[in-house]
């Protein structure tokens, strides 16, 4: 992702400073209130995308389906919308849960109807 002058989001946002005040004053590190909201809304998108766009052959989709992926699949927690930061938030393995969705989707028996979130 990158913002209009070209420059990384991740390089303006750094999970530290942004949730750090936010998360140190509750005792589990659970994000709560608006914040679980977002984290759980970005984790549903990204899930979603995944998991609806791994078998896709179009390539508008399957550039969907490579930033999902990209998403899932990069360790760290310098990004504050990262994949780790956003399971930490909702107090979720991000190993369990990454690995899971890896390996679902190169399953040989992979089967998954697409879903949409109902507003």
């Amino acid at each position: 992702m990158s913002n209009y002058d070209g420059q990384s989001v991740a390089s303006e946002f750094r999970a530290e400073t942004f949730l750090a005040d936010d998360l140190s004053t509750n005792n589990r590190g659970v994000a709560r209130g608006a914040e679980r909201a977002l984290m759980s809304a970005l984790l549903f998108d990204g899930v979603q995308a995944f998991l609806n766009y791994t078998c896709a052959t179009h390539p508008a989709q399957r550039a969907r389906y490579r930033e999902a992926y990209t998403w899932v699949a990069t360790h760290g927690t310098e990004y504050i919308f990262s994949f780790d930061n956003v399971c930490d938030c909702l107090g979720m393995d991000p190993d369990f849960l990454r690995c899971g969705l890896i390996n679902a989707s190169n399953s040989q028996s992979f089967e998954w109807t697409k879903i949409r979130r109902v507003s």
